[in-house]
């Protein structure tokens, strides 16, 4: 009987463990210009804390699908900082890859800005200015 329960115990904690782990938020946005709202085509968006990091690579009409282990499958709930980095255009390799390529030169400078994810909201668009 004792070992029942035990066993029934383990179970729970088991299934509790695997439902907290898969509890990722789909976190969308656009990434544009604040001169003529024009969007940026080639760069990065990463969402990072100090333990974890997650990156979507800008398509060309300036949307991203934040991922963390696959390009679009989501991130945990928690307090990001976010990292925006563009460019002209990629420098050897596929920017529609997972892992973007080398970009040079900047056309953005590297914007900095923290939002909450938290499953309520899921889009996250971001202005940034041109690099003069």
């Amino acid at each position: 009987m004792r070992s029942k329960s035990l066993f029934f115990l383990l179970l729970t904690v088991l299934v509790l463990a695997a439902t907290g782990c898969n509890d990722k938020v789909t976190v969308r946005g656009k990434v544009t210009f604040s001169d003529d709202q024009s969007p940026l085509t080639v760069g990065t968006v990463v969402f990072q804390t100090n333990t974890f990091q997650a990156r979507a690579t800008l398509n060309p009409d300036g949307t991203y699908l934040m991922g963390t282990l696959s390009d679009k499958d989501g991130i945990p709930k928690g307090t990001y900082q976010v990292t925006i980095n563009g460019a002209v255009e990629p420098v050897g390799g596929d920017a529609s890859k997972f892992i973007v390529p080398k970009m040079q030169p900047l056309i953005v400078p590297l914007k900095d800005m923290t939002v909450v994810v938290d499953g309520k909201q899921k889009e996250y668009d971001i202005v940034v200015d041109r690099a003069k």
